[in-house]
């Protein structure tokens, strides 16, 4: 199955959406799924769960563009969008449709426009769409503010920091807060904005070890992380310089994702789908590595069809 996306044409991408079909297809059927997009919308959790489907194609394919346009890999495949998508079905947290997947959109077209800015002789507009992109994200998870400091290590490590490029950052993330705010103020509801904030960032230590299987849960992805960390020489081997730089910006974002993560309430392994675009990107560029395409070839199948029989296990217990 993994082999099938070794090359990047058109059927090849398509074929990422009935690979996200089938890893959500029991959630699908069986798990009550929340409208956490928009709590008082009207439609059905079918309809809910469609849009999850498509929203993590949209960003599988994102991803590999991304991947592929900055040559932060000497072939061509979609592998990052694979194990994005195989990431976000992993936990039965993740089998809800998430605003946190939502804000990850902006995250990544954040990152996609940072690195435009590589030996662009008028940076300013990349860098102002990257802070405003941050500041749409972080208006659907507050937290997601704290990437505007992974946006000026990312320019510094592109290109020379001046104070413009500090100020472009703070405008284009204070944008999108200023319009909100606006709105509740011509509304007549400026507490809206306190009340969405106290809401949604803090730090609780008591929600973070709710249970051991939460326990177990965090110290997976810690492990997973570490190992990922491990191998960073490994990802920026035989890599020129402008790919290397990328992934040490990639390698950045997602230490700030594990920070969003930690303040954002309410705190739950839901919480990890911040990792996730880059999780998948570190993860596809590895498998890709292998020299012996059977080895990844089985340890993704072994993967793909653990999660399938972990989700029947979930919905049987539940039944």
């Amino acid at each position: 199955m993994l082999s099938f996306f070794r090359k990047n044409s058109f059927i090849n991408s398509a074929m990422l959406l009935p690979y996200a079909f089938l890893l959500q297809i029991l959630p699908i059927l069986f798990y009550k799924s929340s409208n956490a997009f928009w709590p008082d919308a009207p439609w059905s959790g079918l309809t809910n769960a469609i849009m999850l489907i498509v929203l993590l194609f949209i960003l599988a394919i994102f991803i590999n563009r991304m991947v592929i346009e900055n040559r932060l890999h000497r072939d061509i495949m979609l592998f990052p969008g694979v194990f994005f998508i195989l990431y976000s079905a992993i936990l039965p947290e993740f089998w809800t449709n998430s605003h946190i997947l939502f804000a990850n959109v902006f995250v990544v077209w954040s990152i996609y426009e940072l690195f435009q800015i590589y030996k662009s002789n008028n940076p300013a507009v990349y860098i102002f769409n990257a802070a405003l992109l941050v500041g749409i994200a972080s208006v659907i998870c507050p937290p997601c503010i704290f990437y505007l400091l992974m946006l000026l290590i990312g320019i510094s490590n592109l290109k020379k920091t001046e104070l413009v490029h500090i100020m472009q950052v703070m405008i284009g993330g204070i944008v999108p807060w200023f319009l909100l705010i606006t709105y509740h103020v011509w509304r007549g509801h400026p507490e809206a904005i306190i009340s969405m904030i106290s809401t949604h960032v803090g730090f609780s230590l008591k929600q973070i070890i709710s249970d051991h299987s939460t326990w177990y849960k965090y110290l997976s992805f810690a492990l997973l992380v570490f190992f990922l960390l491990l191998m960073y020489n490994e990802f920026k081997k035989k890599k020129h310089i402008q790919a290397q730089k990328k992934i040490d910006i990639l390698f950045v974002a997602l230490i700030f994702s594990i920070l969003v993560a930690v303040f954002h309430l309410p705190s739950s392994p839901v919480n990890l789908l911040f990792a996730a675009p880059f999780v998948g990107i570190f993860v596809g560029l590895l498998f890709s590595h292998f020299k012996n395409t059977q080895w990844p070839e089985m340890i993704h199948m072994l993967l793909f069809f653990g999660i399938i029989i972990f989700q029947i296990i979930v919905f049987v217990k539940i039944g």
